[in-house]
């Protein structure tokens, strides 16, 4: 181990021969000496050099001992000071102790008395430094426990408001489901009852709620799944350049017919060349939103309006403008809260109170910014501003007269096409019986069960096969697999039919080479589009073999 430097020593006494004897006296002991003869020779050594021990007499010309200890304490208030004196005092003792010396000595000097004094005010030094550094620790641990007590109590907090809001979300959830359920349950169980009579044209307003019920039922879970999804952070966007144009149109057609029923006039910009940086099946999503609620809270007769311009730094700014009663401060405060409908869940129209909000983290998600401007009883402006994008045009697909995605396919032959589902679902499979009973061109096999399936369509060579992914002892997946490896089932269409509908799941069904991914609820004019092509596909296949 290194050795330990020598303990450094400054004596000052206005007697030379009393200075040089102190310092050869407790140099031969180990110590590091140097002598002044004056206070203020001695202040000018301290501020060049530092020193453990100072050894100053009581009383020297000018500048005596305590103002002495006084000012090189100043200087480092670790220094151990010592006052020598003649006099013996209690006074003077008393005195250099207020003023920080540790001890005194009484002069004449003797080793016996000095080397004890010395040991004692090193001592006394080390504890006052260890002191200090352990208090200096003590503050700098208790600023870090009182921090860590805010971060404690912010997150006891944030726990509880997060608990809060878990069940304010599971209470609106349920009353959220259930008011559907309600009209889905109530009036099919009015259907099948034995009791309660109902005429044709009752049996078909029933079912009209019964749709209308599911409709929003299913709305509301894909809201909710989305919501879900972007606050976890695990829906993406693709952004790329979109032309405006073609999406407004497409927002247009889709929500005329509700501004129909409302007598709402609608009114789209013509616009061309301008392109945005955004996904385009969430800025459609986006718009729809908007107008729907345009349309829906909009007064009778009135009107909605939707136009463009260019905003700073190379945005621009879609704004929907409708004349309906407009929104007070208190509603626009909470404009974009989950499940708040502002007051509006008495009214007559159907709404979840999440569409808003998911609005805004899909705009968010696209790199834009959403806002809204209103006056009560006058209407309301929202506007999404999105980042322009330097592209001048996009290429446009050529008409092919649906050919393509088999809507012109021929019937006029009224070959029968043969239909496999594997489900082991009754319902399910009775309402694809239902779909296909009216079509004189298809029939339809089934299957309970995934083995039974592959010896139906090993057996039977049907021209398209619907697969469901959660069956008993082999899923969708394998069967895909099991079909794919059979030379005599290879080439036939599977249509995977499921109720995983999240995006993963969709993508994992076509990375697992399924002709399309429906999802349940089934939608069935998607249904019976998706059965015409694989048709198509079928037949294309078919000729491909034989030549």
């Amino acid at each position: 181990m290194d050795a330990k430097p020598p303990i450094r020593v400054l004596v000052v006494d206005d007697e030379a021969n009393h200075v040089r004897a102190l310092c050869d006296t407790l140099g031969i002991r180990g110590y590091a000496m140097m002598g002044c003869c004056s206070a203020e020779e001695a202040l000018a050594v301290l501020r060049q050099a530092q020193f453990e021990l100072l050894l100053a007499d009581l009383i020297m010309p000018g500048t005596g001992g305590i103002e002495l200890v006084q000012a090189a304490r100043a200087f480092d208030p670790d220094l151990a000071c010592i006052i020598m004196t003649g006099e013996g005092s209690i006074a003077s003792a008393v005195q250099a102790m207020q003023v920080g010396a540790l001890d005194y000595i009484l002069k004449p000097c003797k080793l016996s008395a000095i080397l004890p004094v010395l040991a004692r005010a090193i001592a006394t030094r080390q504890l006052r430094i260890d002191n200090a550094a352990l208090e200096r620790q003590v503050r700098e641990h208790a600023a870090v426990l009182a921090a860590l007590n805010v971060d404690l109590e912010q997150a006891r907090r944030e726990a509880e408001r997060s608990n809060e809001m878990k069940s304010v979300f599971l209470a609106t959830m349920s009353h959220e489901l259930r008011t559907p359920l309600n009209a889905i349950l109530g009036f099919a169980q009015i259907l099948n009852s034995e009791t309660l009579p109902s005429t044709p044209a009752q049996k078909k307003q029933f079912v009209g709620h019964i749709l209308q019920a599911g409709k929003h039922l299913l709305v509301l879970i894909n809201e909710v799944l989305d919501l879900a999804r972007v606050e976890s952070g695990t829906l993406t966007v693709s952004i790329e350049p979109v032309a405006l144009a073609p999406v407004l149109t497409e927002c247009a057609a889709l929500v005329a017919p509700l501004a129909d029923r409302g007598q709402i006039a609608l009114g789209f910009p013509t616009i061309a060349g301008v392109h945005v940086l955004c996904d385009r099946i969430r800025l459609k999503q986006v718009m729809i939103n908007i107008l729907s609620n345009a349309i829906k809270y909009n007064r009778e007769h009135g009107s909605v309006t939707v136009n463009c311009e260019l905003a700073d730094e190379g945005k621009v700014r879609i704004g929907v403008r409708d004349t309906g009663a407009g929104l007070d401060a208190t509603q626009l405060a909470h404009l974009f809260e989950p499940f708040n409908r502002l007051g509006r869940d008495a009214g007559v129209e159907e709404g979840t109170g999440i569409g808003l909000a998911l609005t805004r983290h899909l705009v968010e998600l696209m790199g834009g910014v959403i806002s809204v401007e209103s006056r009560a009883d006058v209407g309301s402006t929202f506007w999404v501003t999105l980042p322009l994008s330097k592209q001048i045009a996009l290429p446009v697909a050529p008409a092919d007269g649906g050919a393509a995605n088999g809507t012109g396919r021929t019937r006029a032959s009224r070959t029968i096409s043969t239909l496999l589902y594997i489900e082991d679902n009754p319902g399910n499979l009775r309402l694809v019986e239902e779909i296909v009973l009216p079509r004189a061109d298809l029939r339809l096999l089934s299957a309970p069960d995934g083995h039974t399936g592959i010896a139906l369509a090993r057996q039977h060579l049907p021209h398209v096969i619907l697969v469901d992914i959660n069956l008993p002892g082999i899923d969708g997946y394998e069967i895909r697999r099991l079909l794919r490896a059979d030379p005599r089932t290879a080439r036939i269409p599977v249509i995977a039919v499921s109720a995983s509908a999240m995006p993963s799941d969709v993508a994992r069904g076509k990375e697992a080479g399924f002709y399309c991914y429906l999802t349940k609820p089934i939608d069935i004019d998607i249904f019976s589009g998706a059965i015409d092509r694989a048709l198509v596909e079928h037949a294309r296949n078919a000729d491909t073999t034989t030549k």
